[in-house]
C-alpha cells in the first residue's frame, strides 16, 4: 500500500493562539512515508488470562463500539490507522473481571518489518480493572515506520491503565494517536514513555464523558541529536466531578527540540470537576529548542483548573553533591534525570520493561 500522506500542520491545538510563536502545529518538512508492507513480528501475552479476550482486527470488521478522533495527529494519518493497518487487536475485558497480571503486545521492528500501522481497541467492562502494556522495538538499526492508534473504551466502575513504550531506533518515524472514553466512576490511567524516534508525534485524547471520571496521562520524553518531539494532550471534562491530570517529565540534548501542548477543556454542566496539568523539560544543551503551551479553556464557574510548563538546566548543586561522592559527570547527570523520570516508569508493571527503558536512557546519555 502506497503512502502518499501529507505531513504538514500535525498535532493541531484545539484552539490557536499567536503564529509567530509557532507552537499551533508541527509541519516535518520533506518527510514521505514509506509503502506500508506486511507486519508480522509481532508477541502477545495474556491471551489466556481469566477475564481477558485477544483477537486480531481485520480490515472490514464491524465493532460495535466506535469513537471519532477530534484531536488525532491529523485526520489523514488517523484514518490510515483506522482503516488502512497491517496490524491490530480487539482486547475485551469482561464485566467485573480483575485481572492482575498485565497484557504485554510487543511489536518488533526490523528490516522484513520496517512499517507498522497498528489498531489496538481496548474495551473495559463494568467494574472491571486491567493494566495493558504496548511495547514498540527495534531489533536493528534499518529505516522505520511507525502510526499507531489506539482507542479506549472505560465502561462504568473500570479501572483501566494503557502503557505505551516506545523503544524504537534513531532511524523510525513515531506517529501516536490515542483516544479514550471514560464512563461514570471509569478510570483510565495512560502512561506515555517516549525515548526512541527520529522524530515522534504523540496525542492523547481524554473525553471524560460522565460524572466521577477520571483520566491520568504521565508522560516521559527524551530527545537528542536533530531529533523532533511533538506532544498534544487534551482532556476534555463533560461530566461533574471529573477528574484529569497531566504530568509530564522530560529531557533534551544536542539539537533536539519539542513543543509541549497540554489542555484542560472544561465544557458547560462540569461542576465541581477538578483539572491538572505540569510539564518540565532539563535542558542538557545551550542548542535544544523547548517550546510549551499549557491550556485552560472553560465555561463552568464551579471548577478547578492548574497549568503550569517549565523548563531549565540541572541543579548544579546536585551535580557537585553526586561528584562529590565520587560519581563522574556523565553518571551525576543520569542518575538525577532518572530521578525525575523514575515515579513514572515506575508505573509500568514490568520488571524486564522498566529496566529496558532505564538501558535506553542509560544509551541515549552517553552518546554525546
Amino acid at each position: 500500500m502506497n503512502s502518499n500522506l501529507n505531513f504538514n500542520n500535525l498535532n493541531k491545538t484545539p484552539v490557536r493562539t499567536k503564529s509567530w510563536l509557532n507552537v499551533n502545529d508541527v509541519t516535518l518538512k520533506d518527510y514521505k512515508a514509506p509503502e506500508i508492507g506486511n507486519f508480522n513480528n509481532d508477541e502477545i501475552t495474556g491471551n489466556d488470562l481469566q477475564g481477558v479476550t485477544i483477537e486480531r482486527l481485520n480490515k472490514g470488521n464491524v465493532f460495535p463500539l466506535n469513537k471519532k478522533f477530534i484531536y488525532g495527529v491529523s485526520d489523514e494519518i488517523v484514518k490510515q490507522g483506522e482503516l488502512h493497518f497491517n496490524k491490530g487487536y480487539i482486547i475485551n475485558i469482561d464485566k467485573n473481571a480483575n485481572v492482575e497480571e498485565p497484557i504485554l503486545i510487543e511489536f518488533n521492528m526490523d528490516k522484513e518489518n520496517s512499517t507498522l500501522v497498528d489498531n489496538i481497541l481496548i474495551v473495559a467492562g463494568e467494574n472491571s480493572n486491567a493494566k495493558v502494556i504496548i511495547k514498540y522495538n527495534s531489533l536493528d538499526d534499518s529505516e522505520g515506520y511507525h502510526n499507531g492508534v489506539c482507542k479506549i473504551f472505560s465502561k462504568d466502575n473500570s479501572n483501566i491503565q494503557v502503557v505505551k513504550v516506545n523503544l524504537l531506533n534513531k532511524n523510525t518515524m513515531n506517529l501516536d494517536s490515542n483516544l479514550s472514553d471514560v464512563g461514570y466512576n471509569g478510570k483510565v490511567d495512560f502512561v506515555s514513555i517516549d525515548l526512541g524516534g527520529k522524530n515522534s508525534i504523540t496525542n492523547y485524547h481524554g473525553d471524560l464523558l460522565e460524572d466521577n471520571s477520571q483520566s491520568t496521562l504521565s508522560s516521559i520524553y527524551l530527545g537528542g541529536d536533530k531529533k523532533v518531539i511533538d506532544m498534544n494532550y487534551v482532556m476534555t471534562h463533560k461530566g461533574r466531578r471529573s477528574k484529569s491530570e497531566i504530568t509530564t517529565k522530560g529531557a533534551l540534548k544536542g539539537e533536539a527540540s519539542k513543543i509541549f501542548r497540554g489542555t484542560l477543556d472544561f465544557k458547560r454542566g462540569t461542576t465541581r470537576s477538578v483539572g491538572v496539568e505540569d510539564e518540565y523539560c532539563m535542558i542538557l544543551s545551550p542548542k535544544v529548542r523547548a517550546k510549551a503551551l499549557p491550556l485552560l479553556l472553560c465555561e463552568e464557574d464551579d471548577v478547578s483548573g492548574e497549568h503550569a510548563a517549565a523548563s531549565g538546566k540541572i541543579d548544579e548543586a546536585k551535580l557537585f553533591y553526586l561528584m562529590s561522592r565520587g560519581l563522574n559527570y556523565n553518571d551525576a547527570r543520569r542518575i538525577i534525570i532518572e530521578g525525575a523520570f523514575n515515579p513514572i516508569i515506575d508505573k509500568i508493571d514490568n520488571e524486564n520493561i522498566r529496566e529496558a527503558i532505564l538501558a535506553s536512557i542509560k544509551e541515549c546519555l552517553d552518546n554525546e
